[in-house]
C-alpha cells in the first residue's frame, strides 16, 4: 500500500481548493456546504461558520501528522477560515456564534422562503461556538466567560427541557441553545462538543457539567443513542453521527467510562451492519480513537480520485424544523419537515483524520 502520506497530502491539496475564494455564495475562506431535503428534490447553497469551524478544528489536530508541505497548507487553510468568523459572531459584540451570518444577518440563504420569516432565524448555539472557541483560542474567547454563559441558558436556569430522556428533563444540563425564547434543547453530540472545549480548557467541573456528562454517558451506556437518536440528537439524529461525537469526548474525558466500553461493544457490530463507506469511516475513526484495531476501508491502492466520490452524500447535521416549537414538536419526526447538510470538505477532512488515527 501507498505511504499514507501521499493520500494525506492530496486530501490538503482538494481541501485547500475547496475553500471560497469569495463569491456569490461564499465568503473568502468559508468552505461551501449544501443544505436539502432529497425527497422534495430540495438543494441550496448554504453559507455557514459550522463546517469552516470544523475543519479548521480538524485540520488543526491533524497538522503535526501531516508532510511538511501539507502543514504549510493546512495553515493557511485555518488562517483564511478563521477570517470568517466575526461574521458569525453575536451582532451585540458578545463572544458567541451562530450558525448563520449576523453582520448582516443572513439565515437560510440563497433560498426562496425559509430565510424571508424571522421565526427560522435560529439564536447563538452551543455547536458554532464550542467549534469556533477550539479552533480559535485567542485572548478574547475567554473560557470563563463562556463557562458562565453556558450555564446561565442552561435547563433549570431559563425554562425546563420538555423533550429528551425523562429522567434528565429536571437536571442541569446546557442547552442546545443561546436565545432568551428558543426551548430548552439536549443534543448529546452538540453536548460533547461543548463538554470537549470544557475539558480542552481544564475548566472546574460544576453540577452543570457533571449533569451534562452523565446525560452523555447514560445515552451511550444505556444504548438509547441506537433505539432513538433523533430523541437524543435531533440535530445529527444518525448512529454513526452519534457515536462519532461522543466517542471524541469518551476518548479524553474519565467520567464517560461506561460510554466507552459500549461504544467499544457496539461498533464493530454496527460498523459491520452499516452499507455506506462514510458512516463506516465515522465508526472505524471512532474505535481508532478509543484504542480499538478497526477495519481497513480505503483499500489496497487508495488515490483521491478514488475516495472522493465514496466520500459524498454525507448529511453531517440536520434541522428537523418542527421541533423549534412546542405547539410543531408532535411533527418533528415527519422526515419532510428535516432538512439535512453536508460538506464536501468536511467529509475529505474526516477521511484525513481517518488516516492520522492509523486508519488503512
Amino acid at each position: 500500500m501507498p505511504e499514507p502520506a501521499a493520500l494525506l497530502s492530496e486530501l490538503i491539496t482538494r481541501i485547500a481548493a475547496l475553500q471560497s475564494t469569495g463569491d456569490a455564495h461564499y465568503l473568502p475562506g468559508l468552505f461551501p456546504s449544501q443544505r436539502l431535503q432529497k425527497s422534495l428534490r430540495y438543494r441550496r447553497e448554504d453559507s455557514n461558520v459550522f463546517f469552516t469551524a470544523a475543519i479548521v478544528y480538524t485540520l488543526q489536530e491533524l497538522s503535526l501528522h501531516l508532510p511538511p508541505a501539507a502543514q504549510e497548507q493546512a495553515a493557511a487553510i485555518v488562517a483564511r477560515g478563521r477570517a470568517t468568523y466575526p461574521h458569525y459572531r453575536c451582532p451585540n459584540g458578545q463572544p458567541t456564534y451562530n450558525y448563520y451570518q449576523t453582520q448582516p444577518r443572513q439565515h437560510f440563504p440563497h433560498g426562496y422562503l425559509l430565510g424571508r420569516f424571522r421565526q427560522f432565524a435560529t439564536p447563538d448555539d452551543v455547536d458554532s461556538t464550542s467549534l469556533v472557541y477550539l479552533s480559535d483560542p485567542s485572548p478574547e474567547h475567554d473560557a470563563a466567560w463562556l463557562h458562565a454563559k453556558l450555564q446561565a441558558h442552561a435547563n433549570t436556569v431559563i425554562g425546563w427541557a420538555t423533550t429528551g430522556p425523562k429522567d434528565f428533563r429536571r437536571r442541569k444540563i446546557y442547552s442546545t441553545w443561546f436565545g432568551k425564547y428558543m426551548p430548552i434543547e439536549f443534543d448529546v453530540s452538540t453536548l460533547s462538543n461543548g463538554m470537549l472545549w470544557h475539558r480542552r480548557n481544564n475548566l472546574p467541573f460544576n453540577e452543570f457539567d457533571l449533569d451534562s456528562l452523565a446525560l452523555i454517558d447514560w445515552v451511550i451506556s444505556s444504548g438509547e443513542y441506537r433505539r432513538d437518536p433523533l430523541g437524543v440528537s435531533p440535530y445529527y439524529a444518525t448512529v454513526p453521527l452519534i457515536a462519532y461525537h461522543a466517542g471524541r469526548l469518551a476518548a479524553e474525558a474519565p467520567q464517560l467510562a461506561a460510554a466507552r466500553a459500549a461504544l467499544l461493544r457496539d461498533l464493530p457490530e454496527l460498523l459491520a451492519a452499516s452499507p455506506h463507506f462514510m458512516d463506516k469511516l465515522l465508526l472505524a475513526s471512532t474505535l481508532l480513537r478509543l484504542g480499538a484495531p478497526a477495519p481497513a476501508l480505503l483499500g489496497p491502492t487508495p488515490t483521491l480520485a478514488e475516495v472522493e466520490p465514496r466520500t459524498r452524500g454525507l448529511a453531517f447535521c440536520i434541522a428537523p424544523l418542527l421541533n423549534y416549537y412546542p405547539h410543531t414538536r408532535w411533527l418533528a419526526r415527519w422526515r419532510l419537515s428535516h432538512i439535512a447538510w453536508e460538506c464536501p470538505a468536511y467529509s475529505l477532512a474526516l477521511v484525513a483524520e481517518y488516516l492520522v488515527l492509523g486508519g488503512s
